[in-house]
């Protein structure tokens, strides 16, 4: 009995301590919080997960409306290449390695895991601390009408199919940059 209320004391504290104690460092200014510092791995891990738990969690179960045709790929590749290769790169050249992005980006050279609906979470609401804005929202056309939905859908429809574009989508994507 003494030996399993020992390993649950030292369990316990450990739940607390070691929270306690990042908590500490980090009001007391010891944490790398600078971009010019890399992080620890623990910290990017963590923070990756934290989105895609995220993401999983809130984003709602949607349906992708946009057919994968080879043009509704080239309009994904043109709206990635004007809004997302500048940070996010393409195959030709890396993605931005401005030190003002924490973290990097995500360099897309295969189609990414996560699901479509949580793909377009991830569009529709940016990441925080990241440098990657909010689409939602934010494209209206000539008539007033909120076009940001049909966007970031051509983005999703896009990323899902990087491994398997047609020939003259892939060859504009895989083409080095001028």
């Amino acid at each position: 009995m003494t030996a399993m209320r020992t390993k649950l004391t030292f369990f316990l504290a450990g739940v607390v301590l070691i929270p306690a104690v990042v908590f500490v460092a980090g009001w007391f200014g010891f944490l790398p919080t600078t971009v010019k510092q890399k992080a620890p791995t623990w910290e990017r891990a963590f923070a990756r997960h934290a989105l895609y738990a995220a993401a999983a969690r809130r984003a709602p179960h949607l349906q992708d409306p946009i057919a994968p045709t080879e043009a509704n790929l080239a309009r994904g590749l043109k709206l990635f290449l004007g809004d997302c290769a500048g940070c996010h790169g393409r195959p030709s050249s890396p993605p931005s390695t401005n030190e003002a992005l924490y973290p990097n980006p995500t360099r897309f050279l295969h189609a990414p895991s996560a699901p479509d609906w949580q793909l377009y979470w991830i569009i529709e609401n940016g990441v925080r601390y990241t440098g990657m804005f909010t689409w939602g929202g934010q494209f209206v056309d000539s008539t007033g009408r909120d076009v940001s939905p049909e966007r970031i859908w051509l983005a999703v429809t896009f990323l899902r199919h990087l491994d398997s574009l047609p020939p003259s989508v892939a060859a504009e994507w895989n083409k080095p940059r001028q």
